[in-house]
């Protein structure tokens, strides 16, 4: 399963999508120099929908968490 986990605020975040398509998605917001929203999954368990504001000045991690089997079968 492709996963990203985002510290945001002190926080963690979760994204189903890989850590290059989300830093992709967040360089297009920030490059239109306004604010922008991520939305994303916060929780443990039973997820909940969540949006981050994207601008510049925010510091965002991003971390791949991804299932290491779905990463390999990718090869």
């Amino acid at each position: 399963m492709m996963r990203t986990t985002i510290h945001y605020d002190g926080e963690e975040y979760i994204v189903p999508r890989n850590s290059s398509e989300l830093k992709v998605e967040i360089e297009a917001i920030l490059a239109t120099g306004e604010a922008g929203w991520l939305r994303v999954n916060h929780g443990r368990g039973q997820l909940k929908t969540a949006d981050l504001l994207i601008h510049p000045g925010v510091a965002i991690g991003l971390i791949d968490t991804s299932d290491p089997e779905h990463i390999a079968g990718e090869e």
